[in-house]
């Protein structure tokens, strides 16, 4: 590998100025010097004369007469470099060959940092060697996966089709039948609400002549009007009619409100012994459905010589057996009474709908319908959502050959001592859980090609007083897949190195690996 690399760097000319770049050699070969420029000539003499000539310092290359000069480093046995020529003869050594200095003033050190520099290369190309391999595998996985989302949506789609067909049909038996019996159940409430509103006005009516004779009841002297005496005797016990304190004035209270709180007093009475009723149609209802229990035979005392023989522990304390537990019989009539008398909240009792046959009939043709076309709709909904989700992941791009699929569904970490970094492929980046950007798709030149050497995150959490967080993942080719770096060059623009496999090619040129060092 060292010789290779050695090959690559430029040899000087011993007929080159100092300093000269090799690659303008063919400046320095005939008797008249011409700036790169080509601004002016003169004779070759001039040049590395510490008089800057030409301006663009192209004849000053050896010394630091001219401030844009340039001074070429040979580094044989290492890698050529330019420099600027003010840093020659300054007394520091920033070639490792010493030529920027006078003779003997630096030390050489090429050797050393070529067989370093061929190390880290070897390195690269083995990292390089090991990602490219498992790379092929996420090529097949990918395309495998692919394939079988391709041929799964045509399925999928086909059925998602049939399904839709199902659910118009039923959509249609559904709307036939929907106004028959809306319009049946419209008449019958029609109906009942007129029947309702009729025996309410009877109810009201009944009411209204008991509280008007329980008034002429109150009334004892028959003179239209009520005393106090009069009002508290129907005011005091627990039958009471009215709740009037034995303080009220009398005049306050006028015969309006009497009759009024009569009334009101009447219709909770009726209501509540509705409830009693409904509580007790309740309770026969309960102990019907309860299974009977059977008493258990009466046990003749056993006789005393047929007792069982006793038994002592070793503490000489006597031991008792384990007796099977029987009710006696009188429990059993408990169990049969037990949660009778607990409470139960009852509502009210009201006229409900009832609907004829023929109504009944068209209603429960059309919750059947209803009930079919429900579930046809749930089914062909689940089918479009299959369908969606397999067309949003072949919307992704994973790469020329799919290799970068492997990595969806999974998220990777770096912990610099500071924060957390986080990256989810194609979902999202955060920082200590606060997202810093989602996925946008990967980066473009100005002709609009993809570039797969970096990903986009943006629309993240907004900063104070600042832009959306965003994130630039630049990807190199790696071993493994992992975060090596991360950091926020910008107000809130964040900058990733991820490496994986899936950006390892299987020839890496060198000048590539001098770029890498």
């Amino acid at each position: 590998m060292l010789h290779l690399l050695l090959l690559l760097v430029p040899l000087a000319s011993a007929s080159l100025p100092r300093g000269a770049n090799p690659a303008n050699a063919a400046s320095y070969t005939g008797p008249q010097f011409k700036c790169a420029d080509g601004s002016q000539s003169f004779p070759l003499s001039y040049v590395n004369d510490d008089y800057c000539d030409c301006s663009d310092g192209s004849d000053e290359p050896g010394t630091a007469a001219c401030p844009n000069g340039h001074f070429y480093c040979t580094n044989k046995g290492f890698k050529g470099q330019l420099m600027a020529s003010s840093r020659v003869d300054d007394g520091i050594c920033d070639c490792c060959d010493g030529s920027d200095e006078r003779e003997g003033q630096c030390g050489n050190t090429c050797i050393e940092l070529g067989a370093q520099m061929a190390e880290a290369a070897r390195a690269i190309r083995k990292e390089q060697a090991i990602g490219f391999q498992q790379r092929l595998a996420y090529v097949a996985d990918g395309k495998a996966a692919k394939a079988r989302r391709d041929e799964d949506l045509g399925k999928l789609a086909g059925e998602r089709d049939k399904l839709r067909g199902e659910m118009e049909e039923r959509e249609k038996v559904r709307n036939d039948a929907e106004e028959p019996a809306k319009a049946a159940k419209e008449a019958t409430k029609a109906k009942f609400d007129a029947e309702e509103a009729a025996r309410k006005e009877v109810e009201d009516e009944q009411i209204r002549k008991a509280a008007e004779m329980i008034f002429r009841g109150m009334d004892k002297d028959k003179d239209g009007e009520t005393t106090l005496e009069e009002v508290q005797q129907y005011s005091t016990g627990e039958e009471s009619l009215l709740d009037v304190d034995e303080t009220l004035n009398i005049q306050e209270l006028s015969i309006p409100d009497i009759l009024e709180s009569l009334q009101n007093k009447i219709r909770t009475q009726r209501e509540d012994a509705q409830k009693e009723e409904q509580r007790e149609e309740k309770k026969k209802k309960k102990r019907a459905k309860k299974p009977e229990l059977k008493k258990p035979p009466v046990v003749e005392e056993v006789k005393e010589e047929e007792e069982e023989e006793e038994l002592w522990g070793e503490d000489g304390q006597k031991i008792q057996k384990n007796k099977e537990y029987i009710p006696e019989p009188d429990e059993f009539d408990e169990l049969e009474e037990e949660d009778e008398d607990e409470p139960e909240d009852v509502a009210p009792i009201r006229n409900t709908i009832s609907y004829d046959a023929e109504t009944q009939k068209l209603i429960d043709v059309f919750e059947e319908a209803e009930t079919l076309y429900n579930e046809a709709k749930k089914q062909f909904e689940h089918a479009e959502r299959q369908v969606e989700e397999v067309e949003k992941l072949n919307g992704i791009d994973f790469g020329r050959d799919e290799e970068f699929f492997s990595m969806k569904g999974e998220c990777y970490e770096l912990h610099d001592g500071k924060y957390k970094y986080k990256m989810c492929p194609f979902d999202q980046c955060t920082q200590d859980g606060t997202s810093i950007g989602k996925w946008e798709g990967w980066e473009k030149d100005g002709q609009g090609n993809v570039n797969y050497g970096a990903m986009l995150y943006t629309r993240g959490a907004g900063c104070w007083q600042g832009p959306n967080r965003s994130t630039r993942v630049e990807v190199k080719c790696g071993s493994r897949n992992e975060i090596v770096g991360a950091e926020e060059p910008a107000k809130c623009e964040y900058a990733y190195v991820f490496k994986t496999p899936a950006a390892c090619t299987k020839v890496q040129e060198e000048h590539e690996i001098h770029d890498e060092l």
